[in-house]
């Protein structure tokens, strides 16, 4: 390792450690902090970013990681107990964002990946933000939680879509790969449900998949293997390793109910280190005058609006559901905070030479506005909702 090598390495572990206590004081999502602070030391460090490996290594562990726990975050249990009306108007919601985005594309002549862009969901910043408002565990913040995994999972499905025409264009070659893909997940599926039956008989075997706190800590290589597995296959299916690793933490999450203990445990090795490491990694990319360039901030704040403006319009289908007016209009503003899959988006296509760095740089920062604005109206117009 070079003298420049492990003194970035320094710095980005103690930012790792300081910038969650700044973010904290400035009521800024953590991940918001350390994206803005990539962004300030690629100014002294932007000359050989690119060099460093184990950088690039540690970010894209971080970023699997990250994305293992977003599968396992799925409360698949609590969407089997969603009445079916209630489950197909969630999913009409996004029907009704996918029709709208691809509109709102073809009339502006936008580049097509803007439809993922505008419909892309995610529960990361949502399950804090709820669970400091207090709503987490009331019927609204459990209705919240449910359209929003439903949306990461679409978001997901879509990422993969997208990857795949962007590679092979619609052609043959991309329906076979899209099929072999399908004919994989469907046989993991199967493949798990099986060993859940397995479990059934033996219960006392699943405790190596849960357990934590023996020496082995058999629970935490079990999972490791499982999202490894998963990342691999998902690799050798030429598909990006983080959507490998959601499927992967998905189907566990579908196999293993009681899974609170190893998922904090998971959380807290990813959280502790490797996922600040992958957000400061990506603000390294990115030139923060760039960034700050008034084309890229208007152009940023436009699409941070029109994500809400889409999210809005799906919210709708919530009206005939008969759900109160507050809820339908506070959906869109939590719905509108995806962040870290917004970087994964951002981050994936970059690297696929779909977005160039400007384009990308409008993504971010559309991303790192609304984990501030969203959070912060939502909570607010929660507090008013409760007041009155």
């Amino acid at each position: 390792m070079g003298k420049e090598e492990a003194i970035l390495l320094l710095i980005m572990s103690a930012g790792a450690f300081i910038i969650p206590l700044i973010s904290k004081k400035l009521l800024l999502p953590s991940a918001v902090g350390e994206i803005l602070f990539g962004m300030v030391l690629g100014i002294f460090f932007k000359g050989f970013i690119e060099e460093v490996h184990i950088l690039k290594f540690l970010g894209e562990f971080g970023f699997i990681i990250l994305m293992y726990l977003a599968g396992l975050e799925v409360d698949v249990e609590n969407i089997k107990r969603t009445t079916k009306l209630h489950l197909t108007g969630y999913v009409l919601i996004y029907i009704i964002m996918a029709v709208t985005s691809s509109l709102i594309v073809y009339y502006f002549n936008l580049p097509l990946i803007y439809i993922l862009v505008f419909i892309t969901t995610a529960i990361g910043l949502l399950y804090p933000v709820l669970k400091d408002t207090g709503i987490l565990h009331t019927n609204f913040g459990q209705r919240l939680l449910i359209i929003g995994s439903v949306g990461e999972v679409i978001s997901l499905i879509a990422i993969t879509i997208f990857a795949v025409y962007f590679q092979s264009g619609i052609s043959l070659q991309s329906l076979s790969h899209l099929l072999g893909i399908y004919i994989f997940f469907a046989a993991a599926y199967v493949m798990l449900r099986l060993f859940q039956l397995y479990l059934w008989w033996y219960p006392e075997f699943s405790k190596l998949f849960v357990q934590i706190g023996d020496t082995a800590e058999s629970g935490i290589r079990a999972n490791f293997v499982n999202m490894f597995v998963f990342v691999s296959l998902a690799s050798i299916l030429g598909l990006e390793a983080i959507i490998g690793a959601f499927f992967g933490g998905l189907l566990f999450a579908l196999v293993f109910k009681e899974r609170e203990q190893i998922k904090e445990r998971i959380a807290s090795f990813g959280y502790g280190f490797l996922i600040p490491i992958f957000f400061i990694e990506v603000g390294l990319r990115f030139n923060i005058k760039e960034l700050l360039h008034i084309d890229v901030l208007i152009k940023a704040i436009v699409l941070t609006l029109s994500i809400l403006l889409i999210k809005f319009l799906g919210s709708l289908v919530l009206i005939f559901l008969r759900t109160p007016l507050w809820q339908v209009i506070l959906t869109p503003i939590a719905l509108s905070m995806p962040l870290t899959l917004l970087v994964a988006v951002a981050t994936i296509f970059m690297e696929l030479k779909v977005l160039d760095n400007h384009q990308g740089a409008i993504i971010i920062l559309a991303a790192i506005i609304s984990a501030i604005i969203y959070p912060w109206i939502f909570k607010i117009m929660v507090k008013n909702v409760k007041l009155n």
